[in-house]
């Protein structure tokens, strides 16, 4: 995710970097701005960039990719998505989990362009039926990012792309890196701690659920438990866990059988996808620790789904938890208020009585002030949101004994979230709190992300370079 507070715009460096070809190959652009604008470095994956060969694409549409990436890397969007409607090219930046509309641009130019990002990132650009995936290296105000680019055909022709921003010095990796509660990494390191079971982690799409996978990964000791990675990380560097690679023509059955003459104790696998690997899976969850994501929304759907799979007798024997999260927005540090919350509100919010302060987004000015600051002249790092950057509310439903209760009788929906406040469960909306209690979010912001519906969406205003010192 990109963001945190950027230094004053180099004059040198910008006029260095322009300089420069953006990548091998790419002709000088034309009328640019004058500001810093993204560099690419070339392909992830080891993957190759032909741009000699697209001498035409990239003359048409280099420039404009750019421009467009450097307006989103600015505006702090941490996904960019460009989906053809109605002969032009719709472009939405996504900050903080608000999609805002950045552009629609013609047809022609459009199309070109989501050739340029497939070129960029080393995908076939002459394959638009299939799913491709890759991404960019890139540089932006010094910053390094990895731009992780999917090319995703569409039902009614033409090809969806989604760039997904990541700030190469932002690690997401571990517990601390998430705000990851104590509590539910004692959890996470009691159900490992015989050496079985299975820890699954679902979510919304661009909920985050891959960085959860890791971040769960590793809340495990790694010096009391030997993990190992099957799964395809995507050049993520994992700590104190073992890649394993499979002998050619082996299947998963008959690694699982290597690595445990290996004594694994832990392993991560790529995300749950069918019937045939969950069985495989749970099948072995009496020898061995599995952690990997699987397909579903929440984690009531998850069961319904492994129930589907491999019966409600091996969920119950094999399943020791489910973890989601959801994103919501943080509160910017600079110009949030706090206010004394009266007790009628703590109560029923069941929040604890010696809470005495919360914290809320800065109030408009009355209308009749015309000398008072607007929230934007209040803090510019903000730009007015007053939000800036996400944090992470958790939610783990646990196989306790009346959970397996429920699902042996059918695991209504209903009762298993009825099961979970019972056994009190962490969910979603009491973790949520919690971020409120601590001054992250305010209450505001946590009725918006668990309700329909949002802010009204306008161009977000570009980022401001911050004066000396701050």
């Amino acid at each position: 995710m990109a963001g945190g507070k950027q230094s004053p715009k180099d004059a040198k460096a910008s006029k260095d970097a322009k300089a420069k070809a953006n990548t091998k190959g790419s002709p000088p652009p034309e009328n640019e701005e004058d500001l810093e604008q993204v560099l690419f470095q070339g392909p992830l994956f080891d993957r190759e960039a032909n741009l000699k060969a697209n001498a035409r694409l990239v003359q048409a549409a280099l420039v404009p990719v750019k421009s467009m990436i450097s307006d989103a890397l600015s505006r702090r969007a941490h996904t960019i998505v460009m989906e053809p409607r109605e002969g032009r090219v719709s472009v939405r930046f996504v900050i903080d989990g608000i999609a805002y509309p950045a552009a629609a641009i013609p047809g022609q130019k459009g199309m070109a362009m989501l050739q340029m990002v497939k070129l960029l990132a080393g995908l076939d650009i002459n394959e638009k039926k299939a799913l491709q995936s890759g991404g960019i290296k890139a540089e932006y105000e010094k910053i390094p990012y990895h731009l992780m680019v999917d090319a995703v055909p569409q039902r009614t022709g033409g090809e969806r792309i989604r760039i997904k921003v990541e700030n190469c010095k932002v690690s997401l990796t571990k517990p601390s890196d998430v705000g990851f509660p104590s509590a539910l990494k004692d959890r996470i390191r009691q159900f490992t701690a015989d050496r079985s079971g299975v820890i699954l982690i679902c979510g919304q799409p661009e909920s985050g659920s891959t960085t959860l996978s890791i971040v769960t990964l590793h809340a495990i000791d790694p010096y009391l438990y030997s993990v190992f990675n099957l799964a395809d990380v995507k050049g993520k560097e994992l700590t104190n866990v073992t890649d394993f690679t499979p002998e050619p023509g082996h299947d998963l059955e008959l690694s699982l059988d290597r690595l445990q003459r290996r004594e694994a104790d832990v392993l991560f696998l790529d995300p749950l996808t069918s019937p045939q690997v969950a069985q495989t899976v749970f099948e072995y969850s009496d020898r061995l620790s599995f952690v990997a994501e699987i397909s579903a929304a929440t984690p009531t759907d998850a069961i319904q789904k492994l129930i589907e799979w491999v019966g409600a007798d091996a969920v119950i024997k094999g399943l020791r938890g489910i973890i989601t999260q959801k994103m919501i927005r943080r509160l910017c540090e600079d110009c949030k208020q706090a206010f004394r919350p009266n007790p009628q509100l703590l109560k029923r919010l069941n929040l604890p009585p010696e809470t005495s302060v919360l914290y809320r987004a800065p109030l408009p000015p009355p209308p009749d002030d015309l000398k008072a600051q607007t929230v934007e002249e209040l803090c510019e790092k903000c730009d007015g949101s007053p939000y800036h950057g996400r944090v992470a509310a958790f939610e783990m439903l646990e196989m306790t004994d009346g959970m397996k209760e429920v699902i042996a009788d059918g695991a209504d929906p209903a009762e298993i979230r009825k099961q979970m406040i019972v056994d009190n469960m962490v969910t979603l909306q009491k973790d949520a709190l919690r971020l409120v209690v601590e001054g992250k979010t305010s209450l505001e912001e946590v009725q918006r992300a668990f309700n329909a519906g949002g802010p009204a969406k306008k161009r977000p205003a570009k980022r401001r370079p911050q004066p000396p010192g701050k």
